[in-house]
């Protein structure tokens, strides 16, 4: 099997499951309960959510465009800006090839080389995975009591077969983890642990990486600008339907967190997995399932549109402008 049945296979494959998770996770409520929701949102808080949207885009380029100054390249905003996007759009269909296309998109329209622009892509993940981190000790740390009643109301009704099986799991965890530890040298040896080891080390250059950008000050503020975005988009949401317009900054980090795990399953555009873990971060703080699914459809849809509406501006804009590059290349060989 070649890579790309392979990859098509995957695809087709990740995304029907996405498909049966959205179907299952709508299916506690009417679907027509759940558009009336929707219908009576606030346009205006929509726009607002929209507006931050483009703005995360756009600083996720302004900082793309600091990582090049060490390399010796410079892009311009708007090459760098339809590039992210075009990557945003390509991950929508397939997951984790828009990580592939926006470094090469970016290489046709700037002629810099695919592989620097690689490394790039490798140490925005790396900053983007510290700032879920961080994110997710805040709420845990903040949010504390709230978890913990959840967990406690969630297992309150268990009975004592249920308890003596989650307590054979638990030893059999132990025991297989002591096991480990014991077989440790010939783990070390395996493959996928050697990918593992080198993915980490990788991880750690990256963020060496960092410390030594000219502009480390204003990349660090461009990343916290991401994800103050990335908040706000689903904050503001809060306010357009009158059953969230209550909750505050802790609920709408709860979400942020939730929809940034939803949307690292590979599944083609976080489908399903988004409209099933936003509400369960909502259920925290008591939202009904119905106020909660269509929180997450409307938000979800609004994000996936912004991509698709902006997406195609970008595919015109890559097709004319390497259109031209390639005509005043050939005109230059003339």
């Amino acid at each position: 099997m070649n890579k790309t049945v392979k990859t098509i296979l995957n695809t087709v494959v990740f995304l029907l499951l996405g498909a049966v998770i959205f179907y299952f996770a709508i299916l506690q409520n009417n679907p027509e309960d759940i558009w009336e929701q929707i219908k009576t949102a606030e346009i205006k808080w929509i726009l607002v959510a929209i507006v931050c949207g483009v703005l995360s885009h756009l600083a996720r380029a302004l900082r793309w465009n600091i990582l090049l100054q060490p390399l010796g390249y410079k892009a311009s905003v708007a090459n760098s800006f339809h590039a992210v996007i075009i990557g945003y759009l390509v991950n929508m269909g397939v997951p984790r090839a828009g990580e592939v296309a926006r470094p090469a998109v970016l290489s046709k329209l700037e002629k810099i080389p695919f592989n620097k622009l690689v490394g790039t892509v490798l140490v925005e993940r790396v900053v983007d995975l510290i700032f879920t981190l961080i994110i997710g000790i805040v709420i845990f740390v903040i949010q504390f009591n709230v978890i913990a009643d959840f967990f406690t109301t969630a297992f309150q009704d268990v009975d004592s077969t249920k308890i003596l099986i989650y307590g054979f799991v638990g030893i059999a965890f132990l025991g297989l983890g002591f096991l480990a530890y014991k077989k440790r040298d010939l783990i070390y040896r395996l493959p996928i642990i050697n990918k593992l080891k080198t993915f980490i080390e990788g991880l750690l250059d990256g963020v060496k990486t960092i410390f030594q950008l000219k502009q480390n000050g204003l990349f660090l503020f461009y990343s916290l600008f991401i994800w103050v975005m990335y908040f706000l988009m689903s904050y503001f949401i809060f306010f357009a339907l009158e059953g969230t317009a209550h909750l505050g900054l802790s609920a709408g980090l709860t979400v942020l967190l939730f929809g940034t795990a939803a949307m690292i399953v590979p599944i083609p555009g976080g489908l399903g997995t988004y409209e099933a873990m936003v509400p369960a971060g909502l259920a925290l703080y008591a939202i009904e399932p119905l106020v909660g699914k269509s929180f997450a459809i409307l938000t979800h849809s609004l994000q996936i549109l912004l991509i698709f509406i902006i997406g195609i501006y970008s595919v015109l804009y890559f097709v004319i402008k390497s259109n031209r590059i390639k005509k005043n290349d050939l005109e230059s060989t003339n």
